[in-house]
């Protein structure tokens, strides 16, 4: 009883009706569904591919264009929308499979459901908007197919592959899209104007392999001048759409070096925290830091398996030919150069053949093989990076030819050039032990 009782406790019970009020107002409560718009923004984005009658268009929500869409947050979930419109002038069904743009894809309930309010009614409501908005999986021979398909949130950049399968045909485009947010490092690049267009040589097989061996045997560390690790991975691939075939393989692009990325960086390194997109240091090959860095991160940015990438001045059969370096991350250490820096791991071609089976995994693998790098180092005479890690090597660069077809592993083709020693030239020596 409240009437007799003295203001403290008068007070408790009217406290006590109104939280019983707001109880029975939220249970009541049920879902309105955002209005329509009929020309969103975010469309001015769409980007489109297309292989012979088939196009597919796509274009990837903002953290804020995904609110106004849904009138809920759904990154606050780690869910990020793509809207996609696929055009089928064939005569034939595809059926489009989600796990080629995310293997773990959200359903339209599964969103629903988490997005829900406290209390809200109406679930069934919640889910069928969801579910209207998602585009069909079977897109019926000479129509069009519109809709989203509910991805885990990328900031700033992301990378994804689009696959539609008909009667013994598949379809496959890549789109790499920046994402209004966060900037990755290869945002600030204007691959267009980076060379001029007589600077850039298309070679033959015999040409590439000459030109990638006559290529300096390291990157330069920070300050420009000393050797670093070593280059000793090629990419050959039609501009940045090759990052989705690093991106389906479970790598992340990387954020740019800034107050906010470090901050972020030593919160994961202090509290073991995951931090997919953190940024990576510089490191230079023709004159500049890299154009495109991506990583795989573990339980904190001090393990990871990181590599950089440089856009060389030269095509392959028309394609790009990309430089780069690759090495794994095992811990954090002092340093005389940048006070603290990552320790990597000493047998560094296991790096470099980790990005070979994930290369060969992806069916994205057309050919392999191996050219002369920075030579052989083993347990006699190890070589050291920019920070003084030493590191052991059988000295070859690793070179793979993206395929835009699938390729099944026993359909990818050897280049006869350099053959690797067994196992590595760090197994061919014994490892010396680490101070």
């Amino acid at each position: 009883m409240c009437g007799s009782q003295g203001g403290g406790t008068l007070r408790r019970c009217l406290s006590r009706a109104v939280f019983l009020m707001g109880m029975v107002s939220l249970g009541c409560a049920s879902y309105s569904p955002p209005p329509p718009v009929a020309s969103p923004e975010y469309l001015l984005r769409l980007e489109s591919e297309a292989d012979r009658g088939v196009q597919v268009s796509a274009v990837v929500l903002s953290d804020e264009e995904s609110k106004r869409a849904f009138g809920a947050n759904l990154a606050r979930k780690g869910i990020q929308p793509i809207w996609l419109e696929v055009q089928n002038q064939e005569p034939q069904d595809y059926l489009l499979m989600l796990n080629s743009i995310d293997p773990q894809y959200f359903s339209p309930s599964e969103v629903a459901w988490t997005t829900r309010g406290f209390g809200e009614a109406g679930g069934d409501e919640r889910i069928r908007f969801f579910l209207d908005q998602h585009i069909p999986l079977v897109i019926e021979k000479n129509s069009t197919g519109r809709g989203f398909v509910y991805t885990h949130r990328d900031p700033g950049g992301k990378a994804f592959g689009v696959s539609l399968v008909g009667d013994r045909d598949l379809r496959r485009f890549e789109f790499v899209q920046e994402v209004p947010g966060l900037k990755m490092d290869w945002m600030h690049v204007d691959f267009e104007d980076q060379y001029e267009p007589n600077e850039i040589r298309d070679l033959d097989l015999n040409g590439l392999r000459s030109y990638l061996e006559e290529l300096p045997c390291c990157v330069l560390g920070g300050d420009q001048e000393t050797a670093g690790d070593p280059l000793n991975i090629v990419v050959l691939g039609n501009g940045l759409h090759v990052l989705a075939v690093f991106v389906r393989q479970g790598w992340d692009m990387t954020e740019t070096m800034n107050k906010g990325s470090v901050w972020r960086t030593i919160q994961s390194s202090v509290f073991g925290v995951k931090y997919r997109t953190s940024p990576v240091s510089p490191l230079y090959v023709f004159g500049r830091p890299q154009d495109v860095a991506l990583q795989k991160t573990r339980g904190s940015v001090d393990r990871r398996n990181h590599l950089r990438l440089w856009r060389a001045p030269v095509t392959f059969q028309g394609e790009d030919v990309w430089v780069g370096q690759i090495s794994r991350d095992i811990g954090v250490k002092l340093s005389s150069k940048t006070v603290v820096t990552h320790k990597i791991d000493p047998l560094i071609d296991e790096a470099r053949f980790s990005l070979l089976m994930d290369m060969a995994v992806s069916q994205s693998l057309g050919r392999v093989g191996f050219v002369k790098g920075v030579g052989v180092s083993g347990g006699a005479a190890p070589r050291k990076n920019y920070t003084l890690d030493a590191y052991y090597t059988d000295g070859l660069r690793l070179v793979v030819f993206t395929s835009d077809s699938v390729v099944a592993l026993d359909k990818i083709d050897w280049v006869d050039w350099e053959i690797p020693p067994g196992t590595g030239g760090y197994m061919a020596t014994p490892v010396a032990p680490q101070e």
